[in-house]
């Protein structure tokens, strides 16, 4: 991993020359009608958008939500602890250092509540999102556990583009924090990403979250299990089938110990990506993708359909860049149903 707070040599950036634009929303299928499709033929709930960061415009479509976060919400602690140490000019320390790369690169949960101390906690965190200018996010980021965090497609997207380009983020956390993104690893990012050598030097940074979650209703015995207490699948899925067995002894067969029988689970799964252009185009951000999704798929194939999702779209994003897109009729959502 690059040295933190290390000065970066991008020659043709300028982030304070970055203009911000207020956002605008518009129909994800005027961007690509093949994303309604692929989501309206899919028992999944999906919900995604597309930030164009020159002209403001968000594209968004699918599933409103909020979705669960999980993840996806490791990069925005790691600018928020590395602004704090730069607006406080303190260096931070190997262990610091360490636990900014382990958290973001592999995922590490138990780093997470060692770098949110640092900056008072989740209260601590709501003061970024408002200096961020995402203040939306506040109330479902701070109803439970930042694991639990939520949000929409666009506003995930709105998170994101702030971190590639409000001006409120200093200039050597940003690329700092572009580095630790760079170092996730294969596991942890998927989805959204660039059509290998359509776009020469364009890379895309990409942060996931995914979680598996039991199916209940509000009065099962398997709501009262708390799948975050658990590292290994297999004895969340026992504690699950005992809980249903306890309740079947009572009330006889039910479609929920069927379901734990058959390890009927939720997939949750998201993903937040900075596009960059390329060294030669200044290196600057130039849009932001988040695809979130809840479903009954298993996990691979949750993660095949989130690259799928992401080919989807990228391949869409690649036509508008090359000329070859034009915008469709006002009735896109109309034709996208047919």
């Amino acid at each position: 991993m690059r040295r933190l707070f290390a000065l970066a040599l991008v020659p043709a950036l300028c982030w304070l020359g970055i203009a911000t634009h207020t956002s605008a929303e518009a129909p994800l299928c005027a961007l690509s009608s093949d994303f309604e499709r692929q989501v309206i033929s899919s028992d999944a709930i999906v919900g995604a958008a597309v930030y164009d960061l020159q002209t403001g415009v968000v594209w968004s479509g699918g599933h409103v939500g909020p979705f669960a976060l999980h993840s996806v919400i490791k990069p925005p602690i790691a600018w928020a602890v590395m602004s704090d140490a730069y607006d406080n000019e303190r260096q931070l320390t190997k262990l610091q250092r360490d636990a900014l790369f382990y958290m973001v690169a592999w995922s590490q949960n138990p780093d997470v509540t060692t770098l949110l101390s640092m900056i008072g906690g989740l209260p601590g965190l709501t003061r970024f999102y408002e200096r961020w200018g995402v203040p939306e996010l506040v109330d479902l980021t701070h109803r439970s556990r930042w694991g639990a965090s939520l949000a929409e497609p666009s506003q995930l997207a709105r998170l994101f583009a702030a971190l590639a380009m409000s001006d409120s983020v200093p200039d050597d956390v940003r690329l700092n924090g572009f580095d630790l993104l760079r170092e996730v690893v294969d596991a942890h990012r998927w989805g959204a990403t660039i059509p290998e050598h359509t776009f020469p030097g364009w890379e895309s940074l990409i942060k996931t979250g995914n979680f598996t979650v039991p199916e209940s209703a509000d009065d099962d015995p398997v709501a009262k299990i708390n799948p975050r207490d658990y590292t290994s699948r297999t004895r969340l899925i026992a504690d699950v089938r005992e809980a249903e067995e306890a309740l079947a002894e009572e009330v006889g067969e039910t479609p929920l110990v069927t379901q734990a029988g058959d390890e009927r689970v939720l997939i949750r799964m998201n993903s937040a990506a900075i596009w960059l252009a390329a060294p030669w185009q200044g290196s600057q951000p130039r849009y932001v993708v988040t695809i979130m999704q809840e479903s009954f798929l298993s996990w691979t194939s949750s993660r095949q359909f989130q690259n799928q999702l992401g080919e989807i779209l990228a391949n869409a994003i690649v036509l508008r860049e090359t000329g070859d897109w034009s915008p469709p009729s006002n009735h896109c959502l109309k034709r996208a149903l047919s």
